[in-house]
């Protein structure tokens, strides 16, 4: 395995890490210098260059692996920080719309009271309207002698 194998393995490690939304060329560096590394120590057999290569790409894995745990972890904290902010929001949202309780307990009284002057109102103007009626009957019947 020559330098167009090393360059390939390279490529493929560039690749997957970009795929991953990793630093690619760190890894395609990291995939140049293990095969260096593995031809220094064992110059004639290239068999031992695929191992290790094997090895890169599960060390890959495991720190993409860890890479996405912490962003579960900073994405459950920012997800919480929103739902505890819109909690405070709609909290004070409430308090600014809803009255005091004794804006509350003046509102009731005055309701009531605007309530008990209109059926005095209503009242007062059945009576009149039955006088009235009273009063037109006696009419009615002083003009119509023995009737």
């Amino acid at each position: 395995m020559g330098l167009l194998g090393g360059l390939g393995l390279a490529g493929v490690f560039y690749a997957a890490a970009e795929y991953e939304h990793m630093t690619g060329w760190k890894w395609a560096l990291a995939s140049v210098a293990v095969s260096a590394t593995v031809r220094g120590l064992f110059p004639a057999s290239f068999i031992f260059v695929l191992p290790a290569q094997f090895g890169l790409f599960c060390v890959m894995w495991w720190m993409n692996a860890k890479r996405q745990a912490a962003l579960e972890v900073e994405r459950a904290a920012r997800q919480e920080t929103d739902r505890r902010g819109r909690q405070e929001r709609v909290q004070r949202a409430h308090e600014q719309a809803a009255p005091e309780p004794s804006d509350r307990a003046a509102a009731r009284e005055a309701r009531e009271e605007a309530a008990l002057r209109e059926r005095q109102e209503r009242v007062r103007r059945a009576r009149e309207e039955r006088e009235r009626a009273e009063r037109g009957e006696a009419e009615r019947d002083k003009e119509t002698p023995g009737g």
